[in-house]
């Protein structure tokens, strides 16, 4: 009996010999995506950064921009910008971070004489904030290069916007004011056809009359540009209010 007992006590000491070792902690992957992610949660937002700063600085905070719940976000950098042919310039460069910090998308474009931060806006529509990306900026316009965001969360450059106030239409178009001079501006209307902007019409709007023209109650309008079987009617029948 005290033998039986005996190699049952083996048997149990055993069996512990074999069980395998607790786990030594995460791998460095694990430890790669989560240092990842803390430098991304310390970034400030790039909207905190451009009202922390404002605009027109020789180089950006690195910051962050958040697509959504559960989706990637945008790291936004920049380089110093350097004296060149064309006067100053710098690199932007946004890189899309997913799960575990892995690198998805890196998009970089040349902003000159001065940063300006990027920002998301929904232009097309589609529910998908897209990307403006600030190139240069005038005394009064500020001229962007557009990404639109695909259903896959991957950004295609649709061309270059530029003016005071751009956004979206309920005619489901994009409307780029910008000032001609102190009181007239041009809007041009957009839409995005096969991944790259197409001009649909251009406006002139004037709040001062022309030499022997009486004086305007409202601002005069003049559809100056159209895209073919465009009616161009409808552009004139709402002016915007003179932007900036």
């Amino acid at each position: 009996m005290k033998m039986q007992t005996g190699l049952a006590a083996f048997a149990v000491l055993l069996a512990a010999g074999c069980t395998p070792e607790a786990s030594e902690g995460p791998t460095p992957e694990e430890v790669a995506a989560q240092a990842a992610l803390e430098r991304l949660m310390g970034m400030p937002t790039c909207a905190d950064a451009a009202e922390g700063e404002g605009g027109m600085v020789p180089e950006l905070m690195p910051c962050r921009i958040t697509l959504g719940e559960g989706k990637p976000s945008l790291v936004v950098t920049s380089t110093p910008m350097t004296e060149g042919d064309e006067g100053p310039s710098g690199q932007i460069r946004i890189e899309t971070w997913g799960d575990g910090g892995l690198s998805l998308q890196v998009i970089e474009e040349t902003a000159l004489f001065a940063f300006n931060y990027p920002y998301i806006e929904d232009l097309t529509g589609d529910g998908l904030p897209d990307l403006m990306v600030p190139l240069m900026t005038g005394n009064v316009n500020t001229s962007y290069a557009f990404w639109v965001q695909g259903a896959d969360g991957q950004f295609v450059r649709a061309g270059e916007l530029g003016g005071v106030s751009i956004g979206h239409t309920p005619e489901g178009l994009i409307a780029a004011s910008g000032r001609s001079s102190a009181s007239e501006w041009e809007t041009g209307y957009f839409r995005v056809s096969n991944g790259a902007l197409e001009e649909i019409a251009a406006v002139v709007n004037r709040a001062d009359p022309e030499p022997g023209e009486p004086p305007l109650t409202v601002p005069a309008c003049e559809v100056i540009r159209v895209a073919e079987g465009v009616d161009p009617a409808p552009f004139c029948q709402t002016v915007p209010a003179l932007p900036g």
